[in-house]
């Protein structure tokens, strides 16, 4: 959902969601690239439902994230993501650390793999947009070295709003273990 005092911005987010199409166009006249990104009806009615919750959703998410930081800020091996940013409310729609920099690649998934087999669903995030075939095209060969090394070192860890406080304590001690297993190989 988009929403802004935009007249132009607005009309340009209809026509995008319409396959690209502006209301002064024909049927078969597409202005630009776009999407059909119509909702159905059912897909409003829940979107209602989920608006009318949002604020506590938004609340259980940032306790989640805060959760997690308070069993995890202590461990210098980790960077955590910003939980305050000034004047802003994050939506915590994905909880991500990253390695220091003294891990490799290798280390990552060796430490992913570990939480695997601790009944932990991790994931590897995130995937460079400019290494993505998608984008081949559209991106230069400059390489991006940090990008790629930040991108390399990243862990999503379960996230999800009904999490409890004592399974995102056992997420926190696998980690924790998985790091200090590592740093012993």
């Amino acid at each position: 959902m988009v929403v802004t005092p935009d007249a132009d911005l607005a009309r340009r987010m209809r026509a995008l969601r319409n396959h690209g199409r502006y209301d002064f166009d024909s049927w078969f006249e597409h202005a630009e690239l776009g999407f059909n990104y119509r909702l159905s009806e059912m897909q409003c009615a829940m979107g209602l439902t989920q608006l009318a919750r949002v604020d506590a959703i938004l609340a259980r998410r940032e306790a989640v994230a805060r959760c997690y930081c308070e069993h995890l800020g202590g461990n210098t091996n980790l960077v955590l993501p910003a939980t305050d940013v000034r004047n802003q409310r994050l939506s915590w729609f994905v909880f991500v650390v990253r390695l220091a920099w003294t891990f490799s690649p290798t280390d990552r998934d060796r430490i992913y793999g570990d939480l695997v087999v601790a009944g932990i669903d991790t994931g590897r995030y995130f995937a460079p947009i400019h290494l993505q075939p998608a984008y081949a095209a559209w991106c230069s060969t400059t390489p991006l070295p940090v990008t790629e090394s930040v991108a390399a070192r990243t862990l999503a860890l379960p996230f999800f709003n009904r999490i409890t406080d004592e399974q995102i304590g056992q997420v926190c001690e696998a980690l924790q273990s998985a790091l200090r297993a590592q740093m012993q190989a």
